[in-house]
């Protein structure tokens, strides 16, 4: 009996781990090299104003302690290393693993635990579907159709772990003379273009789950400033439909920019090379902090607004509009700032989306 319950004790616990490792607005500190273990055991977390905090405990009848991040020192020893460290990470408008990565460098902090900076095998398992679509093209245009089970996950890798050793040597060959790339450079390619694919796909799982919640949103917020009491106030109307502009052009905008990743894998496909595949990957992976910062800023938003208005009926107009004006409003402005910058840097205009 109580094996069974160490053993149910240790998945919940890993389901948490897991959970907190693919969360894109959570980052657990327990990889962070600080010297404080109780600041090791807790997790920096956004809220709904996109602000950072500490949570120190969690419990699910208790509830959850945070505090804001210069707030640490009166609740424990901290040295003035761990307080800076700290500092930095809160600044971060992501904590996604795809952008903490380019993140972490620029801060000069290196995870303990390299893993840290992985999804874990169960998100990456989800992201399946998504992940064919960028292997499936690669395999067709460098092998052809009938060489392997393209419904395979593990496509891509099993072609090199065939049992037979003369397959994946004319495999190998096959792949080096398409893309130019020495034999030896194969196995660093594969897992590169492997991970590139995947951080593509977890920024359109991320925005998938809460697509059709933002149009709930926006519906929700029309329905709520055409009545009296809040069409009769000209800044509570004014702020309710900034908030649909804003949430509209950030919807619209993402999609746009996962179709642009989209375009850059399938022009990599027509002109398979090393060069290309750089350029490629320097594309996409400079959209990281971008992408990630703003589906952060709206994750969180829209699993509070959720949470509070589980469907249309619930609250008021006077509770709706409230909500919009103290819950969604502030930080939105800072989010189309950021998504702005991003369309300007990858040389996309305003006049596509609405704004």
């Amino acid at each position: 009996m109580t094996d069974k319950k160490k053993d149910k004790d240790n998945r919940f616990l890993k389901k948490n781990m897991d959970a907190d490792k693919d969360a894109i607005d959570t980052l657990p500190l327990t990889s962070v090299p600080l010297t404080s273990n109780t600041l090791k055991s807790a997790k920096l977390i956004k809220n709904a104003r996109m602000e950072t905090t500490v949570e120190l405990y969690h419990d699910h009848l208790a509830g959850s302690l945070q505090i804001a991040p210069k707030s640490i020192s009166d609740f424990m020893e901290v040295t003035l290393r761990d307080q800076d460290i700290v500092n930095s990470l809160a600044g971060l408008y992501s904590f996604d693993v795809y952008s903490l990565r380019a993140n972490l460098k620029r801060l000069g902090v290196e995870m303990t635990d390299v893993d840290a900076l992985e999804l874990s095998d169960g998100m990456k398992e989800k992201l399946t579907a998504y992940g064919l679509g960028f292997v499936r093209p690669l395999v067709e245009k460098i092998f052809g159709q009938e060489t392997t089970d393209l419904n395979n996950k593990d496509v891509l890798q099993n072609i090199f772990r065939d049992s037979d050793v003369a397959r994946v040597r004319e495999n190998l060959k096959i792949m080096s003379e398409k893309t130019g790339m020495p034999l030896t450079d194969i196995p660093k390619f594969i897992e590169e273009y492997s991970d590139l694919f995947l951080s593509v796909a977890y920024y359109r799982y991320s925005f998938e789950n809460i697509s059709s919640d933002i149009d709930r949103c926006l519906s929700w917020v029309a329905e709520a400033r055409t009545h009296r009491d809040v069409a009769s106030s000209p800044r509570t109307l004014a702020q309710c439909k900034q908030v649909e502009a804003i949430l509209r052009f950030l919807s619209n905008s993402i999609r746009e920019r996962l179709a642009l990743f989209q375009a850059c894998f399938e022009q990599f496909w027509t002109d398979i090379n090393r060069d290309s595949f750089h350029r490629m990957r320097q594309q996409i992976e400079e959209n990281h902090t971008s992408m990630g910062s703003v589906l952060c800023g709206l994750v969180v938003k829209i699993s509070l607004w959720k949470k509070e208005f589980p469907d249309n009926i619930k609250g008021s107009p006077t509770a709706r509009a409230k909500f919009v004006v103290t819950e969604l409003e502030p930080g939105l402005m800072r989010l189309k700032e950021l998504e702005s910058q991003a369309r300007k840097n990858l040389g996309l205009g305003l006049t596509s989306v609405a704004v």
